[in-house]
């Protein structure tokens, strides 16, 4: 795969949500399938002073919406490891949702493999580990109609948005693309030497991710993982779990070295 990204513009890949360039740590955030960066929006308040907050944007959705979207999951890895290689220098973790958190630990493979600083750690959330079979094989392929209920079963999406037919114009066709993401990362054979950084796991109570896919992330480290189970569905950290997940997320990265 290239290393260099489809768009030059490091800008439309990275958003500084809470620019701190004399920071102890940075957290740089994935967002999960259908969404962007602007979901970690409300994060720039919150975090601690010492923490400087980015978000990765895929093309095809908010500002990218002109761009084609990725469908490959190893091109969407290969693509962001290369954007984010420059931003590198300094400590960071990684955080990411769903599948944001297929690409965070695929993009930190990618760094383990390329000889770049490792994140201080990488936290995972809403995502079963590698190696688990896909919930919903062959999402990428649904009519909209069973992605539109697929959504709504979820949450996280408005009603008032599902019920717009010129919004799921511009919202399907970027989340199938990102369904495609999800399921190759699931074909991915789960290998390669376990990463020496902590991996922190969360997850929603009443999502539908198995204990058994959630302990799976065990074994992509030898430094040690956690679990944590917060209150909610598939979209936990931005409902009423949301105070609770900054309290744990900020609680590991003050255990991060900066």
């Amino acid at each position: 795969m290239s290393l260099q990204p489809i768009s030059s513009s490091a800008d439309a890949w990275i958003r500084p949500l809470a620019p701190r360039p004399q920071a102890r740590l940075r957290l740089i955030c994935f967002h999960p399938a259908g969404a962007g960066a602007y979901l970690y929006r409300s994060w720039a308040k919150l975090l601690p002073a010492d923490v400087e907050l980015l978000a990765v944007q895929l093309p095809g959705r908010e500002g990218r919406l002109g761009e084609p979207c990725l469908t490959d999951y190893r091109e969407a890895v290969a693509q962001t490891h290369a954007v984010l290689r420059p931003r590198l220098d300094r400590p960071y973790a990684f955080f990411g949702h769903s599948m944001g958190a297929m690409l965070a630990y695929g993009v930190t493979r990618a760094v383990a493999e390329h000889g770049d600083r490792l994140p201080g750690r990488l936290l995972v959330s809403g995502c079963p580990g590698p190696g688990s079979s896909s919930r919903k094989p062959g999402r990428e392929a649904w009519s909209d109609d069973e992605l539109v209920e697929d959504l709504r079963e979820m949450g996280g999406t408005p009603e008032e948005v599902l019920t717009q037919p010129d919004l799921l114009d511009l919202i399907l066709p970027t989340l199938r693309a990102d369904f495609a993401i999800c399921a190759g990362y699931h074909a991915e054979p789960p290998t390669g030497p376990a990463l020496n950084i902590p991996v922190s796991v969360l997850a929603g109570l009443d999502d539908t991710v198995a204990a058994a896919d959630l302990d799976r992330w065990s074994a992509t480290t030898s430094a040690g993982s956690s679990v944590r189970m917060f209150s909610g569905g598939h979209f936990f950290l931005t409902g009423e779990s949301q105070d609770q997940v900054l309290a744990a997320v900020t609680s590991d990265l003050a255990a991060t070295p900066g």
